[in-house]
């Protein structure tokens, strides 16, 4: 037999689900309305029906922080290439009051707490992740380690909306600006002649800037104008053709022992960009917006959408066109004659 029971709080009112069975465990949980409570204990009663039997003494003793250490811990060596940033995930989660809830408590309502708290410090976009990598810990915890949970709570939340994606390009004379900037730009008296040539090699190439910076002599086949990409974000290898001015920029760099085409670090890059976009006078333009300035270009040369992903590297072609292209209408009308 089901009972509901209201429960008053500063912030409002839970509503406690029993089940009660002669000869079962009582199994209990918390939800933020009548309904959802109401519709979790059919469920249950459904199933005690059905003879499925409850035990939910691990997850009582667990808290969502040792479901988070476990998760890391065994997903450590596996090739997914997303592993890191789970791992800095989960660092983060594990810094709110959530990580210390109870698994067979943990509710929607947490969940939500958690959100806004979280949506003080990040976008809509990482906390939809954030509630994603919960969800798929939560998943592994029930299916993997055979934990009991009455439900998966991150399955009641409703995602937040996204603002419309970045559309950002080069406006007017902004990329002969930046690139004339580059060059006279200098951090403590010094310069950097490698600026200039990683964007507009970006912008040839659509790389991303992790894989710019990993780039070695090795990977390039001048006879062929091939590129072999490695170890890139999406965990997947790919080679990519090199336009002309491609390969006269690799061409006209000095040849280096180590073998690095642009010996910078992520921090070094975004620097020195920085400050070349401060010469320039433009706002609001980061280095990732060149890969969208590249792939709308491959588009306005006539290069159609299964091209231009295996230039890219994107998986989805939806977030290729919706995100990564604006075709230049002008350059549109000279095609159409």
């Amino acid at each position: 037999m089901a009972h509901i029971v209201r429960r008053k709080f500063k912030k409002g009112f839970t509503y406690l689900a029993q089940v009660k069975r002669v000869g079962f465990k009582t199994v209990s949980k918390s939800f933020d309305t009548k309904d959802q409570a109401k519709k979790w204990a059919r469920s249950i009663d459904r199933k005690l029906d059905r003879g499925e039997v409850f035990d939910y003494t691990q997850a009582s003793r667990l808290t969502l922080r040792d479901l988070l250490d476990r998760y890391i811990k065994e997903n450590k060596h596996r090739a997914k290439k997303s592993w890191r940033m789970e791992e800095y995930r989960a660092r983060y989660i594990k810094q709110d009051t959530i990580a210390d809830c109870n698994c067979l408590r943990l509710s929607s309502k947490h969940l939500v707490e958690f959100r806004d708290r979280r949506l003080q410090t990040v976008s809509n976009s990482t906390f939809n992740q954030d509630l994603s990598f919960l969800s798929q810990v939560i998943e592994t915890a029930i299916h993997d380690w055979e934990i009991g949970f009455p439900s998966n709570p991150c399955k009641t939340v409703r995602r937040v909306a996204s603002p419309p994606p970045r559309n950002r390009v080069f406006k007017g004379d902004e990329e002969h600006r930046l690139l004339e900037a580059s060059v006279l730009t200098n951090i403590h008296g010094k310069s950097n002649h490698y600026i200039k040539p990683m964007i507009i090699f970006s912008i040839e190439t659509a790389v991303r800037h992790g894989e710019l910076l990993k780039i070695r002599y090795h990977d390039i086949d001048f006879s062929k104008s091939l590129l072999s990409l490695n170890d890139t974000k999406n965990g997947e290898d790919r080679v990519i053709p090199l336009s002309n001015k491609a390969i006269m920029i690799l061409k006209s760099l000095p040849r280096r022992f180590d073998g690095k085409v642009f010996p910078m670090t992520k921090d070094s890059l975004k620097s020195w960009f920085n400050t070349a976009k401060k010469k320039a006078d433009i706002k609001d333009f980061r280095w990732h917006d060149l890969r969208r300035v590249a792939c709308s270009r491959l588009f306005e040369k006539g290069l159609g959408v299964e091209q231009v992903q295996a230039i890219s590297g994107h998986k989805d072609p939806t977030l290729l066109l919706n995100t990564y292209t604006k075709v230049d209408p002008i350059k549109l009308v000279k095609k159409l004659g």
